[in-house]
């Protein structure tokens, strides 16, 4: 894997180039001098044209780097291990085709907000993934270099809070792109006397009255509470016994931090100077990617040196509400937030956002507990918190309980009553109703889609406050989508299903019903994918376009799986695998093409 390696450090290097080039076209308020794509053309200024050309130029490199990345991690495949890396980095390239397709909508769109926040989130995404890449492929022989007494700390382990801080550190750089995007970067003025305190129209203050200026100094106050906790955190790390090489990343990770927080102060106080916003910048990113490396380290470590015993309250606790399933249903409810028509209230839509995702987060966490025993006899499952016996169940049950509750109020009370009770509904069909259906019939299936299709419409209602026909339109797509998707999932864990007296298909119908439900079910999804289209309620001419070409292909892959004879089970369970693989891409492309295609 040496010259795997080698392509990945490269890449690595070469990304964080073109993430400092873009920045410094952006801070220059040249962004738009190229306006072509997906290189440049022409334009009226030569050096703003070679800072867009270079950008262009080195995305395209990035591009072909990590194709190769990808395909020398393919060529190395041996094991599960090295199948799962080599898929990693196929991840990697669909990142850097979407980024560059969000570049290109950027200039076409002239800036919007919502594109340039999403391009620049998904370019830091795309970075932290190599670095995991990057990681993955060195572990074995860095495991050996690497000293750590972990303990816990606070209920915490180490590992723990360096993963809470890579969310904080995520979140501020997000943010604070968005404030940059949003124009209101000064909404709190510019000079020394605004470095404290936001010296708005309205006054001086820590808190100003209007919504710019407090989005700004909301930006002001996560960053701080970051960096608060970095000191904290770094300071207890140092005090473990540990690696001089871990003790270097974690130095080298606060000093960046720190000077993060500095620059930002100097870029307000000499009023946006270009050189204080992109070193202020590129700090931001190296602190990241720095706080993600010492995390993925010091994980390592406490998996080799502790086993079980890694495990913490805390990891367990975030472990039960199942935060992978909870990003990609949040993601659908973004997708209802961006797509309603009417004006979006920062501090209302984040509020909906947070408090849904805690109701989510709360109601996997009580299909946990009721599911116990069941993932007791299932491989993927046995391990998790409840069934290993590191939780004790009635703790659990208060834990879920708690959430959904403060959820319920939250949405009732700060957002809208509708969301709410849709929140309500969702959660109760999840927990009372598909739950303990899964053992009795395969009409669980159809169930259980109904919650998973509610999220895009409650986005939409946070922000309406009423349910309209775009809002119901991504609530079938979201409905139609599981019910492929888990048939897929249901071929190649048929066996696991099986010990646990899950009720699926492929058991009680067979594969061949299974076979034709998948197809059939996708040509049912591309008529629902198309219907906001066909019926002009909401997207554009270029979303049908998109749509159709990918539910074309998405089609294709059905049809393969159908004519896999069953007799081949492992090339069925090959192609039922891609088939879910292939879900999992299409959902984020086809909702991300309403909003960036709009």
């Amino acid at each position: 894997m040496t010259r795997a390696r080698t392509y990945s450090l490269i890449t690595i290097v070469f990304s964080f180039g073109l993430l400092l080039l873009g920045v410094m076209v952006h801070y220059s308020s040249n962004s738009l001098v190229c306006t072509s794509w997906p290189l440049c053309y022409g334009a009226s200024e030569p050096m703003d044209f070679s800072l867009n050309k270079g950008h262009r130029f080195l995305g395209l490199i990035v591009g072909m780097l990590t194709l190769v990345l990808a395909f020398v991690l393919k060529k190395n495949e041996k094991d599960h291990e090295t199948q799962n890396l080599s898929l990693l980095g196929f991840f990697a390239l669909f990142l850097v085709g979407i980024q560059g397709l969000l570049g290109g909508i950027t200039s076409f769109y002239r800036l919007p907000t919502i594109v340039n926040t999403s391009h620049f989130a998904l370019s830091l995404f795309f970075v932290t993934t190599l670095i995991l890449i990057d990681h993955r492929i060195s572990l074995k022989s860095s495991l050996k270099e690497w000293s750590l007494t972990p303990r816990l700390w606070g209920g915490l382990q180490l590992s723990d809070g360096l993963g809470l801080l890579v969310f904080l550190s995520a979140s501020t750089i997000v943010l604070g792109a968005f404030v940059r995007h949003a124009g209101v970067l000064n909404a709190c003025g510019l000079g020394w006397e605004s470095v404290l305190s936001c010296n708005a129209s309205t006054g001086s203050s820590l808190w100003p009255k209007g919504a710019p200026g407090q989005i700004h100094m909301f930006y002001r106050i996560v960053s701080f509470f970051t960096w608060a906790f970095a000191a904290i955190w770094i300071f207890h790390l140092n005090k473990q016994q540990m690696s001089i090489s871990l003790k270097k990343v974690a130095a080298l990770a606060f000093i960046a931090l720190s000077l993060q927080q500095i620059l930002g102060l100097l870029a307000v106080a000499w009023k946006l100077s270009q050189p204080w916003t992109i070193f202020h910048f590129t700090s931001g990113v190296l602190s990241l990617a720095l706080l993600w490396k010492l995390n993925l380290q010091v994980r390592a470590v406490e998996k080799e040196k502790l086993a079980e015993k890694r495990f913490s309250f805390w990891s367990d606790m975030l472990e039960i509400t199942k935060p992978r399933l909870g990003m990609l249903v949040m993601s659908t409810v973004f997708v209802g937030m961006m797509l309603a028509p009417r004006p979006l209230d920062f501090f209302l839509g984040l509020k909906g956002f947070f408090f849904t995702f805690i109701l989510v987060m709360g109601a996997a966490a009580f299909n946990c507990w009721m599911e116990r025993d069941i993932d007791k006899l299932m491989d993927r499952t046995k391990e998790r918190p409840l069934p290993a016996g590191r939780m004790n169940p009635k703790t659990a049950l208060f834990a879920s309980s708690f959430l959904m509750i403060v959820a319920l109020a939250g949405l009732y009370w700060t957002v809208n009553g509708l969301t709410a009770w849709l929140g309500f509904i969702a959660a109760s069909l999840y927990v009372f109703a598909y739950t303990p259906l899964k053992q009795k019939s395969v009409l669980a299936l159809y169930v259980g889609a109904v919650p998973g299709a509610l999220p895009p419409l409650m986005g939409w209602t946070i922000v309406m406050g009423k349910m309209t026909e775009m809002g119901w339109a991504l609530f079938w797509i979201l409905f139609v989508w599981q019910l492929p998707h888990f048939l897929a999932i249901s071929i190649y864990h048929a066996k696991d299903y099986g010990k646990a007296d899950i009720k699926v298909y492929p058991n009680s119908f067979g594969l061949t019903l299974t076979k034709w439900g998948i197809f059939s079910l996708t040509a049912l999804l591309a008529y629902v994918a198309l219907y906001p289209w066909i019926y002009d309620i909401g997207v554009t001419d270029l979303y049908g376009y998109f749509s159709v070409f990918l539910n074309f292909i998405f089609l294709l892959v059905s049809i393969k799986v159908l004519l896999v004879p069953n007799q081949q089970e492992e090339l069925l369970r090959k192609w039922a695998r891609i088939y879910f693989f292939g879900s999992i891409f299409y959902l984020p492309l086809l909702l991300g093409s309403m909003i960036y295609l709009s």
